[in-house]
């Protein structure tokens, strides 16, 4: 499958006015509505308003890849747009590129999305093909550039060769503040947590953080002194400060894990069906990698 094979003229909109990133992709998710690509044009529109891609790609100051997945379209679906000035993004006025690029695909079809999402970063990392689209006077042009006809999708992926090798990791003994500030200092939302021999035990995520460490932080505002956690929490440990508690106390145990040998397909597949974004990667039960969602895109983007 070729890049040229989800790119629809009458997707294409040149020149695109819009000040702002979110402002050109409510443009072209207008086209995919109008189209019938798009068959409920008021979920799309949600999408695009409430839950703002996290893992946005830009590639260089040349474009924007906002992409979601949706059940708002049947397939996966693409639509292009060149501007004749910047386009700003919003969360960083020093940021702005001239093309945006809207991919949303049915939750089904993650595999194909997150190999769209790569495949369209590559192309945009070649000079010479950017000039050409940043030159195109019309939507024919910009589809005939002979580079969308080149570019396949990357297939035969393993998790081995998406995956973050140099893993952080969490021991069961460690403190939950600790751990905490660790995680806010890394900026990661999830970290695996291992026994003396590298064994995975548990995870803790950001929502293990939440549920034990608001409740306190609301008490101590109110009142400055540390809230006791519930019973059937704490068994039995009476008034104490959450930060204090060892991370094997609160983690979770149910982890989904994948094997090194696992496919791009299987991965994505879990994803969807399991609604999880981040997962451990073991090799008999030790920790070897860490693979998320943003990694995933990251990694997609940067392969040959």
């Amino acid at each position: 499958m070729k890049l040229q094979d989800v790119v629809d003229q009458q997707h294409v909109v040149v020149p695109l006015v819009a000040q702002t990133v979110k402002e050109a992709t409510e443009r072209l998710a207008e086209r995919l509505v109008a189209s019938g690509a798009a068959i409920e044009a008021n979920r799309l529109n949600a999408v695009i308003r409430n839950a703002w891609p996290e893992d946005m790609v830009s590639v260089g100051e040349h474009a924007f890849l906002p992409h979601f997945r949706t059940e708002a379209v049947r397939k996966l679906a693409t639509a292009m747009g060149v501007s004749t000035t910047p386009i700003r993004w919003e969360k960083d006025a020093n940021r702005a590129a001239r093309i945006v690029i809207l991919i949303v695909a049915p939750p089904r079809e993650t595999s194909t999305y997150l190999q769209v999402v790569g495949a369209f970063a590559r192309l945009l990392s070649d000079p010479a093909t950017v000039l050409a689209m940043l030159a195109a006077k019309t939507p024919e042009q910009l589809v005939q550039i002979g580079a969308l006809q080149n570019v396949e999708l990357p297939t035969h992926l393993a998790v081995r060769d998406l995956m973050t090798s140099h893993v952080l990791s969490a021991r069961p003994e460690q403190q939950l503040g600790d751990v905490a500030r660790m995680m806010m200092e890394k900026d990661v939302r999830a970290l695996p947590v291992v026994d003396e021999h590298g064994a995975l035990v548990g995870m803790v995520t950001h929502r293990e953080l939440l549920k034990y460490l608001i409740p306190d932080y609301l008490q101590r505002s109110k009142s400055g002194k540390f809230r006791a956690l519930p019973a059937n929490m704490m068994a039995g440990q009476g008034s104490v400060d959450p930060r204090g508690l060892p991370v094997k106390d609160v983690m979770s145990r149910a982890v989904l894990c994948l094997s090194e040998d696992q496919t791009l397909t299987d991965v994505a597949n879990l994803m969807n069906n399991k609604d999880v974004d981040r997962f451990p990667v073991v090799r008999e039960g030790i920790v070897v990698g860490f693979l998320t969602r943003a990694d995933l895109i990251r990694r997609l983007v940067a392969s040959p």
